[in-house]
């Protein structure tokens, strides 16, 4: 009997050992990561604008977040959205960090054809690292003794720029705090509103996530996209040979767009898998930036080209080829 039970001790802590190396082993999904903030419209409408470079106006999100009911919207929607295990970035201290941010600014701004250009919504969400942008409007005023909350919430993928799940205007009456207002409000929709997204990220599981490739050719680059390349046996343009790596390694071979001109070329839609090769032989969770780096970076090295890349969120990479030093 003693022998049987020194067993089964020995026979389950192997049995957990295994089950622990598996589980250390196994892929890290990344999780969608939310970053809260004032829809652009709503900014205008209230006067929270600053001048854009053509004379335009535009929102201002940090004279936005001067607002207590605006800061205090957000900061419970945040908390709301904690509760259905999102991830959240926010609003507030991307700002900040935004303004030791100018030098990258420079860097993913064309110099000969004004490929990229980066609005505040792409700097916010390059800066915080957000897969996606929930935005509010909110309008509180008094109702008699109490206060009254109408909201307006939408949805973003920070990557694609496409609209996801949206709901409002919702209303409220109150005589508690904004943030027993705002869950009063949402109490109808957050669910639907949260499952919804999670479902999105779910779906991309086959489907892949949807992301887009910009590429710059720098002035000290050996080769401009129009450039001919030998490959296998083969030639043509080095744009051919881009668009060749990325038709290969994308879920389905799945993208659209090409070559603008000989310094630039963008790839939308591209279907890049949610998991990939990493060091070591390991598995890991991708981004696009990731995505680039599983192959085409070292391919591009090939012939003397350099690659810088920046990051926007999970589904954006801006790629910057230079000469090899």
């Amino acid at each position: 009997m003693t022998y049987t039970k020194t067993f089964l001790i020995i026979l389950a802590a192997l049995a957990c050992a295994v089950a622990g190396r598996a589980q250390s082993d196994a892929p890290v999904m990344q999780k969608p990561k939310v970053m809260v903030v004032p829809e652009e419209a709503f900014c205008i409408n209230k006067g929270y604008v600053r001048e854009a470079a053509d004379g335009s106006p535009m929102a201002d999100y940090a004279r936005a977040m001067l607002d207590n009911n605006v800061l205090d919207v957000i900061n419970s929607f945040e908390n709301i959205m904690a509760g259905y295990g999102f991830e959240l970035t926010n609003l507030s201290q991307t700002l900040d960090e935004l303004k030791e941010d100018e030098a990258l600014a420079g860097v993913l701004t064309a110099k000969d054809d004004g490929m990229v250009v980066e609005d505040d919504l792409d700097r916010l969400s390059r800066v915080a690292g957000a897969d996606i942008l929930v935005k509010v409007a909110p309008r509180i005023s008094p109702y008699g003794p109490e206060q009254r909350l109408e909201l307006r919430v939408s949805s973003i993928d920070c990557a694609s720029k496409k609209a996801l799940l949206a709901f409002g205007p919702v209303s409220k009456t109150s005589a508690g705090s904004v943030s027993m207002l705002l869950r009063a409000a949402v109490s109808d929709n957050i669910e639907t509103f949260a499952m919804g997204l999670n479902r999105y990220f779910e779906q991309l599981k086959t489907k892949g996530r949807e992301g887009t490739i910009f590429v710059k050719v720098a002035e000290t680059c050996p080769l401009n996209l129009e450039s001919t390349v030998s490959y296998r046996g083969e030639e043509g343009e080095l744009a051919d040979l881009i668009q060749m790596w990325v038709a290969e390694n994308a879920v389905h071979g799945a993208f659209t767009g090409g070559k603008s001109s000989r310094y630039a070329m963008k790839l939308d839609q591209v279907r890049f898998p949610l998991t990939g090769k990493a060091a070591f032989g390991r598995v890991k969770a991708l981004s696009m930036e990731d995505f680039v780096k599983t192959g085409l970076t070292a391919l591009l090295g090939q012939y003397d080209i350099s690659v810088s890349t920046h990051a926007v969120g999970i589904g954006k990479v801006y790629m910057t080829l230079g000469r090899k030093d």
